[in-house]
């Protein structure tokens, strides 16, 4: 869609008793070794195994390999005899060059001289026990802006007045990625990131956390971005306007072991950063923006939906573990568009792509990830968000997916296979989402009323930011998307007052009489 994004410790007993269940393996079932669980335990790495496998050397030969790469291609780290159950311990070794956190875990054996898989390939599946940071999170209500950081409000005091409790900020790597001045010593190298960008963030994310404003960082990938951090089936797009950012690298040794550096830096910094007698903090972290609508969003040539989203499960696979590493109570978000059901050219179905992706990361180590959605009506002009059309249905089968049927979304999210290692409902942030005034004021601002209200009626999502405060006359105006509550000369239209008061009964009734359908009555029969 053309527009812009702007803005454990677990005791060896639990993980053994995961093999109660399964069916008893005997010497005579080669090659039939599972990986139950690879957990931080203090300063080491545990990984519990069932069942048995032929060796020519009766060992177990325990291979860490790197994100990109295949078992047996690693480091035989540790060996013990083999037998049916087992349980390895190697040093996580965290911040050196013998660091264990990014590895994925295989056990091999000998055949024909030569290490041989026989098991499945783990990620360690905490990275937070190893956090020297759990930072309070910031979580005072749902409802978000997209907030004007322009010179003329550089008060940026209006989200407290507007009663805004979140909002996002965008990252783009070529920001940060050049320059000197900030360096960072991570696994036994030094990175710089550029002091001027990095501080004009410290301002702006420490202005919103004074209000109580939760802040969703957006981190993306540009074209201007240094080479390591863009993947190379993405270079053949490089220059090309069709391709807003491109896809992440973790596909080789300097990609990966880059992309780790900056997750652990950011996550480190706004973790709690002290900026003028205010904090810099970070809650959440979006890896990417509408990544299933690949071509525009996160272009990489990959040539299939499942080769291109195990590339994008692999960097954010290595984000999360840096993220989590370092600040563990830091929420780390996919993103999607609203297309649902279908693909078609440049755009994997919402639905397809967030099965793949789930499909990838419990495969190899089940994680808390979580989604930002960006529920924008259909067509983007439309303003009846209350509505359904034919596009736009309270059914699986459903093209698009608005406020009017999220939660085709989060019901989709309450599947067995989707619940959470923490036996929970992935949370949902409706991260960008906006109604334009081209069609009255007054249907803009009834939109934005019923889109605030099924959000704090629907447990599973954890907030709804709109975009935005002030009208993009650049981009989006030309397209007929006046979304902002002001407009480009800064005087606030009809949707000012309707989101300030968006939860009270009065204006709820005013929004309703403008829509000619009572919202309560429709969230009434979900």
């Amino acid at each position: 869609m053309k527009k812009r994004l702007s803005s454990v410790v677990v005791a060896v007993t639990l993980l053994i008793a995961t093999f109660l269940t399964m069916p008893s393996l005997t010497a005579e079932a080669a090659d039939n070794v599972a990986i139950g669980g690879v957990l931080i335990q203090g300063t080491d790495v545990v990984i519990a195994t069932s069942g048995m496998a032929a060796s020519e050397d009766g060992l177990f030969h325990l291979v860490a390999s790197d994100v990109y790469q295949t078992a047996p291609v690693g480091v035989d780290v540790a060996q013990l005899p083999a037998q049916a159950s087992s349980t390895f311990t190697v040093p996580l070794s965290k911040g050196t060059e013998n660091s264990m956190l990014y590895k994925k875990f295989t056990i091999c054996v000998m055949k024909a001289g030569a290490l041989t898989p026989v098991s499945n390939s783990m990620f360690i599946t905490n990275p937070e026990a190893c956090a020297g940071r759990s930072a309070a999170r910031v979580e005072n209500g749902k409802k978000g802006l997209l907030s004007d950081a322009s010179a003329a409000n550089m008060g940026m005091r209006s989200l407290a007045v507007l009663g805004a409790k979140q909002t996002t900020v965008t990252l783009e790597l070529s920001k940060i990625s050049y320059g000197s001045g900030t360096p960072y010593v991570y696994n036994g190298k030094t990175y710089n990131f550029n002091t001027g960008y990095i501080s004009a963030y410290d301002n702006f994310i420490a202005r919103m956390n004074s209000q109580g404003v939760q802040v969703s960082l957006v981190l993306v990938c540009d074209g201007a971005a240094q080479p390591q951090f863009i993947n190379p089936l993405a270079y053949d797009g490089l220059g090309n306007s069709a391709h807003s950012y491109y896809g992440l690298n973790a596909s080789n040794e300097e990609g990966a072991e880059t992309l780790a550096a900056v997750g652990s830096f950011l996550a480190a910094r706004w973790s709690y950063f002290p900026y003028f007698g205010m904090n810099a903090h970070v809650d959440n972290f979006i890896i990417g923006n509408e990544v299933n609508a690949w071509k525009q969003w996160n272009y990489m040539n990959a040539g299939s939906m499942q080769a291109y989203t195990k590339q994008y499960s692999d960097a954010f696979r290595v984000l999360y573990n840096a993220i989590k590493s370092e600040n563990a109570n830091a929420y780390v978000y996919t993103c999607t568009d609203h297309q649902w059901s279908f693909s078609q050219k440049g755009v994997y179905g919402a639905q397809a792509f967030l099965t793949e992706f789930n499909n990838d990361i419990r495969s190899q180590g089940n994680i808390d990830w979580r989604l930002a959605f960006h529920a924008y009506n259909y067509p983007l002009t439309s303003t009846a968000a209350w509505a359904p059309t034919a596009n736009i249905t309270r059914s699986q089968d459903t093209q698009f997916i608005s406020m009017y049927n999220i939660d085709v979304l989060t019901d989709f999210l309450c599947q067995p296979d989707f619940i959470s290692p923490t036996g929970a409902v992935r949370s949902v942030k409706l991260s960008e989402q906006g109604y334009t005034s081209m069609l009255g004021e007054d249907q803009q601002a009834a939109a934005i009323v019923f889109a605030i209200l099924v959000a704090n009626n629907n447990s599973v999502i954890d907030g709804i930011i709109l975009s935005r405060e002030k009208d993009d006359p650049h981009i989006e105006i030309p397209q007929g998307l006046a979304n902002g509550l002001m407009d480009t000369s800064n005087h606030s239209k009809m949707a000012y007052s309707f989101y300030q008061n968006a939860e009270s009964p009065d204006t709820i009734a005013q929004a309703s009489a403008i829509a000619g359908v009572d919202f309560n009555s429709i969230l009434a029969v979900r």
